[in-house]
């Protein structure tokens, strides 16, 4: 018999004010939260997931129902004092955390999504007193050398598998949302390589070369393969997803 795998299990605490902030300021994106959760729990089995922020900010705020698809622990950090508003949205984050590992008796492992150096001391109280694996998730250019020093591992996002993801993601939901959009039609809008290519770029404002690489990369994979439609006098190569293969990936909500 084959033995079964136990995935180790995690506590997660999220700062967003980082992950929201240095995503969309330094790589020009959205955290991509689905992704990232699917992702961690095919690797621990991942029992609390808590996010933390001033979600009076707008931006912030209308982020929340992305949030809520993966955890319905949301906590407002909001401070009127007009000083120090990140350093109290760690300060609160800490308390959590602390307060957690009290009673972590049966957690295998903390994963922090921060790049905050004020993280270091509580991440080496886990690893070293406590004897727990700690983690840490944090965007690409915004973590701090100490923070990364005291963890047990680190993952910085955007990594290229992550980007390659997000671009499958835009590709697939366009060719979804094409199908979609033919049902009941007699005249049907069949998509090809670069039609498509250019559609996914115009819409979400992506790099046309990286969605054309994405896009063959799929096909070499599999997720996509082209049939040959003859259309009037022309025969084209019409592109078709793998459902089943993308939904065993789970490259696609």
């Amino acid at each position: 018999m084959t033995p079964v795998s136990i995935k180790p299990k995690a506590v997660v605490f999220v700062d967003y004010e980082h992950w929201y902030i240095s995503m969309t300021k330094m790589h020009d994106r959205k955290p991509d939260i689905k992704g990232w959760y699917a992702d961690m729990s095919k690797k621990y089995n991942v029992t609390e997931v808590c996010f933390f922020g001033d979600f009076s900010n707008q931006s912030l705020r209308a982020e929340i129902p992305r949030i809520r698809e993966v955890t319905n622990f949301v906590i407002e950090t909001q401070n009127a004092s007009p000083h120090h508003k990140k350093d109290y949205t760690d300060f609160i984050m800490l308390d959590h955390i602390y307060q957690r590992a009290m009673t972590a008796h049966d957690i295998d492992t903390f994963i922090i999504f921060s790049g905050d150096g004020h993280f270091s001391s509580v991440v080496s109280f886990l690893n070293i007193k406590l004897e727990k694996n700690v983690g840490i998730y944090g965007v690409k250019d915004a973590i701090s050398n100490q923070l990364k020093n005291s963890a047990s591992w680190v993952i910085e996002l955007p990594n290229q598998k992550a980007e390659n993801l997000e671009y499958y993601r835009m590709i697939l939901r366009n060719l979804r949302n094409l199908q979609n959009a033919q049902k009941g039609k007699k005249k049907k809008q069949r998509p090809a390589f670069w039609p498509t290519v250019e559609a996914v770029s115009k819409y979400n404002d992506a790099d046309k070369d990286k969605v054309a690489e994405a896009l063959r990369a799929m096909i070499d994979m599999g997720y996509i393969y082209q049939t040959q439609e003859k259309i009037m006098s022309k025969t084209i190569k019409v592109l078709q997803i793998n459902w089943e293969k993308v939904k065993k990936d789970g490259i696609f909500e």
